[in-house]
């Protein structure tokens, strides 16, 4: 009797709770939908995690659970009744009884919703992870002999620890990459791991790019990402590349599992490239395979390559002084790369003949082994002194203030000779356009090479010899001082001496700097940090350096503005973007010479008036901010009044996430905005016409547009008026729609595609699940990459009666640049296209998570004549099937599993 009445006892007041929050559903209705569809959006994110664990695990031939696969099931029924909930809260009648059955079936779905967030936690996403392999890397066609004896030398029980040695230039690093391809394909080893070292790296840098490669957990000390790697890879047989070695790193610190090749365990090899034999010894390598240069034969087959027989047999004598350079370049590969573009375009014979005379000074024949490396900068610096004018030289020299083997991002280096006053234009579009084509000339006589789309990279050796010229062949050498990606040091003392003009410190990740001197004044101006881990900048003493007109700060901790910053009145370009602090100090007025003012990603807000005194500033970047509606309210207009005032400015960056700032900002501001990111819009349809193509400021300068977070259900773009000019958006080359939850349909009004984005290069469409077809995409003109993912929806990508149906006229030569087709997490996408759409430049087709996708948008017997790769996993490589019913055999060699 007595525990029904404790029973009892206790039960009344949780029933009396219940029925309490039930009385309150009707007047939470709004509340509970909101709470509902945040806890959804993080569920969804939850979900893509689990996704992308998932697909890297299935890139290496693992499996996901059946815990793992019906949680996604269930995550897939709860987030479509969720959006039906949602969907019908916005339909209801407005009443009590409905206002109640609505908020009540929110509360079940959030405890549901909660439910499957807390059991992610109990369960393992995949099983038998096998280890990731290397980044395959292109294919070389010829097969050196020292690539057969290396590979032997590995696959063989004998040397635990092979060097690859050689000058700087000689092909070290290629031999590497054709060595981990061929791995990568054999499958002899579980694991390949390809890292590329340089000058100044450390235990710490091999073993975080090693966690990253194997998509291990980072957080940890260092102590226990060792552990880490030693457990993964312990019981692995794997291979471990090691490209441009300096100097010994302790491979027991980083987790790398000894002996090597100890009979009954498991087979572990190291593989290293250096120009040391003594770093050779350091390493105790067993096994020592030297790159020379090339024969003759094969040195002259590859200069030809590089100038064309066109330009060899247009002259005699041309084809005399050809075979006098291949013979003073010594069949070093780099040089007879280089030289050889450099003479690219030379016709006139006595430009070789005095191409002779120069090279005939290095002498690079002659020189001893040991001492090549400044023989080979005095060659190489013919390609230098081969550049048309001082400019393009100075941005090529300014290059080497990045790290070695560092991916440089292209729009980085042009605002930085536009810093520097290399550029220097009215209109801001023609300076990046100039900055673009200066880094096409130094790639066609590879000074620079690609390192991506929007990225180059130095060869360490061309960036060695650009340090050499800069100090005067190593006679000053502390007139820049370069130690950009030493990585190692927490805290780092560096002496800046009384001619020290540049300092690059970027891509340390240092938590603390400390600059001495030798003497009180410094000639110091152009000081690079950006990229560390500095939350503060004491001991900087910014104060001292008062002829300082470069100041990058970028992507540190700072979490106050460095006041002494305000007192640097010569500085003219100031990076301060992706930091931490919230406001900017009125004494930023001081900065009267300020030309250049990046603020990317800082919430911050300003003084009034403070850019209105900035009398000669250019360029303001506020992209990617996330302000709070109230911040914004204030801080535009006094951004649109000061912006007004300045007579040079060409450039505004900006991020708005409050609808009537929206409206308001493009109606009224006549300032040029070139980087624009919209934000958290809350109406049922986002108009182009209506909402900033009557701005001519904006259509004339766009380049880039994000827009993200939107409830709209439909993107409308309609004339406004007759003239045809006002719907143009000229200059845009980038848009990107992102976490688009609503859209279902793009819409075109009067309009065609291709009149209004003329110059569209990159189309992202990033998680928008209900977007049902986005076949206007084949109107535009430049298209060259698309990228579409998280359609839940869409069948087809591009379908031709739907163009039609919309009166819009199908262009006869369809995609005519696009080179890269980007599909992922697209379950119901069956076909790409109508076989009537040709793709005939494309290089790369990427498929993910497309399950439904068995066919290929163009014939085996015919594919794109540029076709590079086709990526996608194992599994849905072996259930595509051809248009035609052909075998894909062919196009089997173009197959990448990633």
């Amino acid at each position: 009797m007595e525990s029904v009445k404790s029973t009892i006892t206790n039960t009344i007041p949780e029933f009396a709770g219940t029925i309490v929050e039930h009385a309150f559903y009707p007047f939470q209705v709004d509340k509970r939908i909101r709470d509902l569809e945040w806890a959804t959006r993080d569920l969804v994110a939850l979900k893509e995690d689990v996704k992308t664990s998932i697909e890297i695990a299935e890139r290496q031939n693992s499996s996901r659970t059946k815990q793992v696969v019906e949680w996604l099931n269930k995550v897939e029924i709860i987030e479509k009744e969720s959006e039906e909930i949602q969907e019908n809260c916005r339909k209801r009648r407005r009443s009590f009884w409905s206002n109640y059955t609505t908020s009540s079936s929110a509360v079940k779905k959030l405890r549901e919703i909660k439910n499957l967030c807390d059991q992610k936690t109990t369960f393992e996403v995949t099983m038998h992870l096998p280890p990731p392999l290397a980044h395959e890397m292109p294919a070389s066609s010829s097969k050196s002999s020292n690539l057969d004896s290396a590979l032997q030398d590995i696959k063989d029980d004998v040397h635990g620890v092979i060097g690859i040695w050689g000058m700087g230039g000689v092909g070290k690093t290629h031999l590497l990459k054709q060595i981990n391809n061929e791995l990568c394909r054999d499958r002899a080893f579980d694991v390949v791991l390809f890292v590329t070292c340089s000058k100044g790296c450390s235990e710490e840098k091999i073993k975080n790019e090693i966690i990253a490669k194997l998509h291990l957990d980072e957080n940890g000390s260092m102590e226990q990402q060792q552990s880490k790697i030693f457990n993964f890879l312990r019981e692995r047989k794997f291979v471990l590349l090691l490209d441009d070695l300096w100097s010994r790193v302790d491979l027991n610190k980083i987790g790398i599992p000894y002996p090597m090749n100890v009979v009954g365990m498991c087979k572990r090899k190291i593989v290293l490239t250096t120009r040391s034999t003594e770093v050779c010894g350091q390493m105790e390598v067993k096994k020592r395979i030297r790159v020379d240069v090339l024969k003759w034969d094969d040195a002259w087959s590859l200069f030809k390559e590089m100038v064309t027989m066109e330009i060899i047999n247009s002259d005699p004598l041309i084809q005399k002084y050809a075979v006098d350079v291949v013979n003073e370049l010594g069949g070093l590969p780099l040089a007879l790369i280089t030289i050889g573009r450099a003479m690219y375009d030379k016709i006139d014979p006595s430009e070789w003949d005095h191409a002779v005379v120069l090279l005939k000074q290095a002498r690079l024949n002659d020189v001893e082994f040991s001492c090549a490396d400044q023989s080979v900068f005095y060659t190489l610096r013919f390609s230098y002194d081969s550049l048309k004018n001082d400019t393009l030289k100075q941005c090529f020299l300014h290059c080497s203030l990045w790290p070695e083997d560092c991916i440089i991002g292209k729009d980085d280096l042009v605002e930085l000779w536009m810093g520097l006053g290399l550029i220097d234009e009215p209109r801001m579009q023609d300076a990046y356009n100039i900055g673009y084509n200066y880094i096409r000339r130094l790639q066609a006589v590879c000074l620079l090479e690609s390192g991506g789309e929007y990225s180059v990279k130095m060869h360490d050796v061309i960036r060695d010899m650009a340090i050499w010229i800069i100090n005067n062949q190593g006679v000053d050498l502390n007139r820049w001082i370069v130690r950009a990606g030493t990585y190692d040091k927490l805290q780092e003392i560096i002496e800046v001496f009384r001619n020290t003009e540049k300092l690059s410190f970027m891509h340390s990740h240092a938590e603390e700097v400390c600059l001495s001197f030798t003497c009180s004044s410094t000639k110091l101006f152009v000081l690079l940090l950006d990229d560390n881990c500095l939350n503060n900048s004491k001991s900087l003493r910014l104060e001292l350096f008062s002829k300082l007109t470069i100041l990058n700060l970028s992507s540190n901790w700072l979490e106050v503005f460095p006041a002494e910053i305000c007192n640097l009145v010569h500085l003219q370009f100031l990076n301060l973007s992706w930091n931490w602090f919230r406001s900017l100090p009125k004494e930023l007025a001081n900065l009267t010479k300020l030309k250049y003012l990046h603020l990317r990603g800082i919430n911050c807000t300003f003084s009034k008036s403070v850019l209105s005194k900035l009398k000669v500033l250019r360029v303001l970047d506020l992209s990617h901010q996330n302000l709070d509606i109230e911040n914004y309210i204030e801080i535009f207009p006094t951004i649109e009044e000061d912006l007004q005032c300045l007579p040079n400015f060409q450039t505004l960056g900006i991020t708005i996430s409050n609808m009537h700032v929206f409206k308001k900002f493009f109606q009224t501001v006549n300032v040029p905005v070139r980087w624009l990111n919209v934000q958290n819009y809350n109406e049922s349809c986002f108009s182009f016409s209506s909402s900033f193509l009557k701005n001519f400021q904006l259509r004339d300068n766009l380049y880039s547009l994000e827009i993200k977070y939107m409830d709209a259900e439909f993107i409308e773009f309609e004339r406004a008026n007759a003239n045809r000019g006002n719907c143009l958006l000229r200059g845009l080359e980038h848009l990107d729609f992102r976490v688009m939850w609503n859209v279902k349909e793009v819409i075109w009004k009067s309009l065609d595609p291709k009149d209004v984005f003329p110059r569209l290069q990159t189309l992202y469409f990033f998680y928008c699940p209900k977007l049902k077809s986005i076949s206007w995409v084949v109107n535009l003109p430049c298209i060259r990459k698309l990228q579409v993912h998280g359609s839940k929806v869409m069948k087809q990508l591009i379908c031709i009666n739907e163009l039609e149906s919309s009166g819009i006229i199908v262009s006869q030569h369809s995609f005519p640049f696009l080179k890269k087709l980007t599909l992922e997490c697209m379950y119901e996408l069956e076909i790409i296209s109508d076989p009537i759409i040709t793709f005939p430049v494309l290089e790369v087709l990427r498929v993910s998570d497309c399950h439904k996708l068995k066919k290929l948008p163009f014939k085996s017997s015919n594919p794109p004549k540029k076709l590079k790769s086709i990526q996608g996993i194992i599994k849905w490589w072996n259930n595509v099937e051809m248009e035609d019913g052909s075998s894909k055999s062919s196009l089997q060699p173009f197959f990448n599993k990633y």
